[in-house]
């Protein structure tokens, strides 16, 4: 798939920071996480995805996590975003639904008219690179619900959204006991998305699909932004489940078709640093973004690790604060290095979860990734000649 964009969301890198060197890419590159890579320890990568090589390719790479992949199924991708993005458009309650003269139709329109190759499809493209063509595409439907129904959650209209729940999410629900018959196209369709993802927990034996499905209703009932934080801790806290980042993990277990238990002890720590990581390339990517929409008066307040770390400190300058939320996510890379290699050495993990490590190392990459491929970000400016 093509790249147009390129942005570097470090403005040149920051001159005291270099990203780490880390075992981790060995383990990566020959696929095997036990100190002699023998055979019976690689671990089964799908034929899925291809291999990208950041660096190789020119990037102003700002990660230590040297690898990343991305699926062959982008065109599936594409053609169920524009599908579901239109039914959005044409669904009578999508039209109705409005904030500030602005509808879910309105901003599933809005979506189509940009260019959606270089969006946030990227997610699925490169975040879960693992899956099928089946658990692609299914990823991929899930994604234009969240993308969309979040743009309107943070209109913060309670009132409204509780439609939202009523004609959307809750038909979204792994458990429902009855489900209403479907009074559009757009309803229609989540019901036979949440039986195909349903069905193949069936067929698999786990309940990859069901994890999933929770987590997106989940998603939009959690809380809106406190005011201020007292510390960075509380603030990633919340931006967990604001961004998604536990609906992110199960993307990627569905996608791999795990049966690995992501709330179990073997991984906790592990998983702790993969959200961080997650949340904090994240607020970088979309510093400058969210900034600009501040200061034009767009949004009330910016809800970004940068802004935290800038009042935590008493910084003279944003700039420093961007270097300092860089700082940070070089340490959680060489965490996490460290933390793999306890788990290798204890030896504490199944083969079943070193796959979900590898799976989840790629999305770590494919996230850095996406920040700098995407427009969302970087904008008409990081287009390339």
């Amino acid at each position: 798939m093509p790249v147009h964009f390129m942005y570097d969301y470090l403005n040149g890198g920051v001159k005291y920071l270099s990203p780490p060197v880390l075992n981790l890419n060995s383990y990566m590159k020959f696929k095997c996480y036990y100190t002699d890579f023998s055979d019976e320890g690689q671990v089964r990568r799908s034929d899925n995805a291809i291999e990208l090589s950041p660096l190789k390719a020119g990037f102003p790479w700002p990660s230590g996590i040297l690898s990343c992949r991305q699926t062959k199924h982008h065109d599936i991708v594409m053609k169920t975003t524009r599908m579901l993005l239109k039914e959005y458009v044409n669904d009578k309650t999508a039209q109705e639904i409005c904030r500030a003269e602005r509808s879910i139709a309105d901003i599933a329109r809005g979506e189509l008219a940009t260019d959606l190759e270089h969006s946030w499809v990227r997610f699925v493209i490169h975040g879960f690179s693992e899956g099928d063509r089946q658990r692609t595409k299914l990823l991929a439907n899930i994604n234009v619900h969240t993308i969309v129904l979040d743009d309107f959650w943070e209109m913060n209209n309670i009132e409204a959204f509780n439609t939202i729940l009523e004609h959307y999410v809750d038909r979204m629900r792994p458990d429902l006991k009855e489900r209403k018959p479907p009074m559009s196209a757009l309803q229609a369709d989540i019901d036979q998305t949440v039986d195909e993802i349903l069905e193949l927990d069936r067929i698999s034996g786990n309940t990859a699909g069901k994890e999933l499905l929770d987590d997106v209703v989940n998603f939009f009932s959690r809380p809106a932004p406190p005011m201020t934080y007292r510390n960075m801790e509380e603030y990633m806290q919340y931006r967990h489940e604001d961004i998604a980042i536990l609906y992110i993990i199960k993307c990627c277990k569905f996608s791999s078709n795990s049966s690995v238990d992501t709330n179990g002890p073997n991984m906790a720590r592990y998983l702790r640093l993969f959200k961080d990581h997650v949340l904090l390339v994240n607020d970088l990517a979309s510093w400058e973004k969210e900034k600009r929409a501040y200061d034009k008066g767009k949004v009330q307040y910016i809800t970004n690790a940068v802004n935290v770390v800038y009042e935590l400190f008493h910084l003279q300058t944003y700039r420093a604060a961007v270097g300092m939320t860089q700082a940070l996510v070089l340490e959680l890379e060489t965490e996490i290095d460290a933390e793999i290699d306890r788990m290798i050495a204890e030896n504490i993990l199944t083969k079943e979860e070193w796959r979900f490590v590898d799976t989840t190392l790629n999305t770590l990459s494919g996230n850095v990734f996406c920040s700098m491929v995407m427009e969302r970000y970087g904008g008409a400016k990081s287009r390339l000649p």
